[in-house]
């Protein structure tokens, strides 16, 4: 029975908790709205694929939330234990799923069984934690709930269209992206291939596939646990953009509560990089999400936050013990190799430069602060070392393809390995200090991918957050962009982990300003300039996605007519129409873009050897059309824009050109029709004709 005196404190208290998830309904419903004006059929896609791709956050939250229990100290928010428990766990399936396939035990069923046992891992923590929540989960409400409601607004518009890009099959969106060439050329193709084989191998036609695949592992599971490639191919799309989301949870969390959260939020949140990648199956989300709480936990070491004394009356906390900030280094460390498992630019970007930046700023002695540095690199190699153990195996090579010249690598070369350092340099012309600078500027200060919002935000906590933390975002801020200039290519997504230290900074400037000056007048100014940066923002997006649309439907389909059709889209392909032969087998010149064609297809990508052109070169034709014959080559197809392309730019053999094509017609090749698919472009395809 409730006693009178306590009804008053009920109601307060069913009010306090309304107006806490009050803006949360708000971004919720007005997303729903745009998802449903988009296409309806996105609920169906999300209401079947997007329960994998849950399945997979949830089991990843139960698999890291042990390990987090002991490394990320009780008195963290809840928010900010679940993100370093999801990090963790996503790095522990991306382990098991690498360790059964590499030993062929990978099937559906222990797919679902490491899925299941991590849920039920994550039920049984929530119920042993229940009682020991020391802080409020995310807070985004309490007063003014109604005014940071038409704050977080904005945040619909990038999580509406992420999830409705998403919905689409891979190779729809973006013409920036070449349409996801990444994606249907290793992101997705490398798994489908491990799947095809029953276990992950080396692949000697595809260098890409011995990049660290922390984030393709993920993929390789889902492609077990839906029953195919093709089936998880937008359950892959969807995780990408669950990453993305954590990503701004996990900035959120780590930012001060009250007003300068919520205008990280939309600052962070709304920044089109984010949901433009969402839509693909990249790994960039993941990178930026372990990067996300890696600095995260540090940022708590520099401010004291995280190592401050035990509350009152919690006799088992032992952050404001060494012991603590160890394990505090340590788990940062972890979280930072995870990034590097994600990306090898990670390693630079974020592990090296967090490194320095923790070294330059952290207080204490030489040896302490030395000790502190050590546990930090030490949990990036451990968190790293599945993939130099795995290349190692393979190739002989842990850093498989570079440092060629120390360790070798199986199929690889000297020549290779210089075509590899060729094709990833700036070309000349734009390699001066003042071409870099000016690269720098249109990619990233002046891109209207990043928007200026954020830049604005983040000054501000450059100028009023003084203090250790304001110091180690920027140091780090400063080594991100020094390291993309001079050891990329320089293209924008590169750099996209410059969000995390943006929007941290963002934080500590609006905290700065409203501790400094009086009234609401400051903090007032700091969200226009929010609203307007994401104003900006969702109009680029909006943008963006309207070309795209205006362009399938000139083709006859528009975008909403796609959602959820990547069978029918795989069927669209000019080369899955070529006519059946005895032999079967496809060899591809060129092209590799290969996701939707059979596995009897052979390519290689712009840096790995063709063996058979490697032999053909210095053979006759009669030779050449033998070898095919006897490596059971049913057609030979060549893409010649792609050879037009990949010549301009990464290196392709100069002798493979039509007139020599057309000589080897006479030895035993006969012109096959393509037209009986969709349109082909400029592709010949040649039957192999018995001898």
């Amino acid at each position: 029975m409730v006693r009178v005196s306590d009804q008053p404190r009920s109601v307060e208290a069913r009010e306090s908790r309304w107006r806490q998830r009050l803006p949360l309904v708000v971004v919720l419903g007005v997303t729903a709205a745009i998802l449903s004006a988009l296409g309806t059929t996105v609920w169906v896609v999300l209401l079947t694929d997007g329960l994998l791709t849950a399945a997979v956050v949830a089991a990843a939250c139960g698999w890291g939330a042990w390990p987090a229990a002991w490394l990320a100290q009780r008195q963290r928010s809840l928010m900010q234990q679940v993100c370093v428990a999801v990090a963790l766990g996503l790095g522990i399936l991306g382990v098991l799923t690498l360790i059964l396939g590499v030993t062929g035990a990978l099937t559906r069923w222990n797919a679902w069984g490491i899925v299941g046992l991590g849920c039920g891992l994550g039920v049984v923590r929530a119920y042993l934690a229940r009682r020991h929540t020391l802080s409020p989960p995310l807070s985004l409400g309490g007063r003014g709930s109604v005014v940071a409601s038409a704050l977080l607004l904005p945040l619909a518009v990038p999580l509406g269209l992420a999830l409705f890009g998403a919905c689409l099959p891979p190779g729809v969106l973006w013409n920036g992206e070449a349409r996801g060439y990444d994606v249907l050329e290793y992101h997705l193709e490398a798994p489908r291939e491990y799947f095809d084989a029953g276990r992950i191998t080396f692949l000697p036609h595809n260098v890409y596939a011995s990049f660290p695949q922390q984030v393709e592992m993920l993929y390789l599971l889902l492609m077990h646990l839906a029953g195919g490639p093709l089936a998880a191919a937008i359950p892959a799309q969807l995780l990408h953009a669950a990453l993305g989301i954590l990503t701004v949870l996990a900035v959120m969390a780590w930012s001060p509560a009250g007003w300068p959260r919520r205008i990280v939020a939309v600052a962070a949140g709304c920044v089109p990089w984010l949901a433009y990648l969402a839509c693909l199956a990249y790994v960039e989300l993941g990178m930026v999400f372990c990067t996300a709480v890696a600095g995260g936990m540090l940022l708590d070491l520099c401010s004291g936050r995280a190592l401050s004394r035990p509350t009152e009356g919690l006799k088992h906390t032992t952050a404001g013990t060494e012991p603590g900030r160890y394990r505090t280094v340590f788990a940062a460390g972890l979280c930072a190799g995870l990034a590097g498992g994600c990306k090898y630019t990670a390693l630079g970007l974020a592990a090296a430069a967090l490194a320095v930046a923790l070294f330059a700023i952290m207080p204490g002695a030489l040896l302490t602060r030395l000790g502190r540095l050590g546990l930090f690199v030490a949990g990036v190699i451990v968190a790293f070392s599945p993939w130099l153990i795995r290349n190692a195996a393979f190739t002989g090579n842990p850093v498989y393809p570079f440092g060629y010249r120390w360790f070798g690598g199986a199929a690889w070369s000297a020549a290779q390995d210089e075509q590899w350092a060729r094709g990833h340099r700036l070309a000349p012309a734009n390699a001066s200090l003042r071409a870099r600078l000016a690269t720098t500027w249109n990619e990233v200060l002046a891109s209207e991918m990043f928007g200026p919002g954020l830049f604005v935000l983040a000054l501000a906590g450059v100028v009023f957050g003084r203090s250790r933390a304001a110091a180690l975002l920027a140091i780090w801020l400063v080594l991100i962009v020094l390291g993309w200039a001079s050891l990329t290519q320089m293209p924008g997504r590169f750099v996209v982990l410059i969000v995390i230290p943006l929007a941290l900074l963002a934080g500590l400037g609006v905290e700065g300003v409203a501790c400094r000056v009086r009234g609401r007048g400051a903090v007032i100014v700091f969200a226009f300039i929010a609203l307007a940066g994401a104003a900006l923002n969702g109009r680029t997006l909006a943008r963006q996605l309207s070309r795209h649309d205006r362009m399938w439907a000139s083709y006859g389909v528009p975008l909403r007519g796609l959602v959820g059709g990547t069978e029918g889209f795989a069927q669209q392909q000019p080369l899955n129409h070529l006519p059946p032969t005895a032999a079967g087998r496809v060899w591809l010149v060129g092209e590799a873009r290969v996701f939707y064609l059979p596995a009897t297809v052979h390519y290689t990508v712009a840096f790995s050897r063709d063996p058979w052109l490697q032999f053909a070169e210095t053979a006759s034709p009669d030779e050449s059309v033998a070898w095919l014959r006897a490596h059971q080559v049913a057609y030979v197809v060549f893409s010649w824009p792609e050879i037009d392309r990949l010549r301009g730019s990464y290196g392709f053999p100069s002798w493979v050109t039509r007139p020599w094509v057309a000589a080897l017609v006479p030895a035993g090749l006969r012109r096959a029709d393509l037209t009986a698919g969709a349109a082909s472009g400029d592709i010949d395809a040649y039957e192999v004709l018995p001898k």
